[in-house]
């Protein structure tokens, strides 16, 4: 198998067709497809590198603009924060470090180097993959659970903390793994592959469908869980609000809560459906194209042809990440953001139930995302709770920020 051929996916062995014995052959050389390959990756790690430190950039200047308390910044911003830290990883040691690896054809940097490279390698899909399940966990207890959210300070660190560690867990057989290999040519030729640790086939086999597993299927079944759960809440929480308003008085209070769940379920459903099919696409080609040379075998020419075509899938998420919760959750147009401002100054200035005033200084200065979980919260105390317990909590509310104004 032609080493300047490969994109080293995962696991994959690169000496699996070269016997161990001295040839006459010359060692591989860069060739265009390679050179190709590099240009690609190194656009693309230049891409993704920008884009998600634009976004730890936003995410800084959201906390410092908005005054976030500490509760709030240790909630989905955190999230997003390691989500862009893993991405980076991902940029620097998958994209960035291919793109070099793919130039020089072979390994030049030893043994040791050889292993730590496939480990971060590995560690960084594991850590972007793992805070994305968390970000939809987060999304579903902060909407079905409010009080369970893993938002608060000491939740999310702890959650944060584990993703980092079980990463590094999941890495750690690409140390044992993986080793630097002396090739059979002319030329002193020396590559980082899995050749020779595997003595039997289904052990390679067994460590694909662990990789897979753990990085694509548990992710991918959790994601589709949460959120579609997400939003089957919400809509039950608008059902249940319309049939409230329906047999009672219609309040401007009612009126907004009623605006706003409605434009949380709407963003609740695009970004379930954004998020979950990014995933899929930019994996689905990766695993497939996985479990076909481990599996199947095929000859290497079909390889070949695999490789060429999904050979940036899969790490390029990283890319795209940022800027599907860079336009959901940071980036703001402020013509809308002053619009809503100046309308809750004016709206509180001509205020003439404390209700009405409650509501715009409790609204006022919260995320969306804070906005969503309080208004869910209302619906859900509402629905469990037949003794107005949760319009105990809206007059509680109303008699601080009447007495605060």
């Amino acid at each position: 198998m032609n080493c300047s051929e490969l994109i080293y996916i995962a696991n994959l062995s690169l000496f699996d067709n070269i016997s161990r014995e001295p040839c006459l052959q010359h060692a591989p050389q860069l060739t265009s497809s390679a050179s190709s390959r590099a240009i690609i990756l190194a656009i693309l790690a230049v891409l993704s590198f920008v884009g998600n430190v634009l976004t730890i950039i936003s995410i800084r200047k959201n906390r410092v603009h908005r005054g976030l308390r500490q509760h709030s910044w240790n909630g989905v911003y955190t999230l997003i924060l390691h989500l862009s830290v893993a991405d980076l990883f991902v940029t620097v040691f998958c994209l960035a470090g291919e793109a070099v690896w793919s130039y020089t054809v072979e390994w030049l940097w030893g043994n040791m180097s050889c292993k730590l490279f496939k480990f971060l390698q590995m560690f960084s899909l594991y850590l972007s993959t793992f805070i994305l399940v968390l970000i939809g966990i987060d999304r579903f207890l902060a909407v079905r659970y409010p009080m369970k959210s893993i938002s608060t300070s000491s939740r999310c660190c702890k959650f944060v903390i584990g993703a980092w560690i079980l990463s590094a867990l999941c890495s750690l057989p690409q140390m044992v793994i993986f080793h630097i290999e002396k090739g059979p040519f002319i030329e002193d030729f020396y590559q980082c592959v899995t050749y020779g640790f595997y003595t039997e086939p289904w052990q390679e086999q067994l460590y694909s469908c662990f990789s897979l597993f753990f990085m694509f299927i548990c992710p991918l079944l959790i994601l589709v869980t949460t959120y579609v759960s997400t939003f089957l809440t919400i809509s039950r929480s608008d059902r249940m609000f319309k049939s409230e308003v329906r047999n009672s008085f219609h309040t401007h209070f009612d009126n907004n809560r009623r605006r706003l769940i409605h434009r949380a379920k709407m963003k609740s459903l695009r970004i379930s459906i954004v998020i979950v099919a990014a995933f899929v696409i930019w994996w689905t080609p990766y695993y497939t194209t996985l479990i076909i040379i481990m599996f199947i075998k095929p000859d290497e020419e079909v390889v070949q042809e695999l490789l060429r075509v999904i050979f940036f899938f899969g790490m390029s998420n990283s890319l795209v990440n940022p800027l599907i919760y860079g336009a959901f959750h940071l980036w703001k147009p402020k013509k809308h953001s002053s619009q809503n401002n100046n309308s809750s100054f004016r709206d509180r200035s001509q205020a003439s139930t404390p209700n009405h005033k409650s509501f715009r200084t409790y609204s006022m200065g919260q995320s969306r995302r804070e906005e969503e979980t309080q208004l869910v919260l209302l619906e859900n105390e509402t629905s469990r709770n037949g003794n107005g317990y949760s319009h105990r909590i809206v007059r509680t509310n109303t008699m601080r920020s009447y007495r605060s104004s």
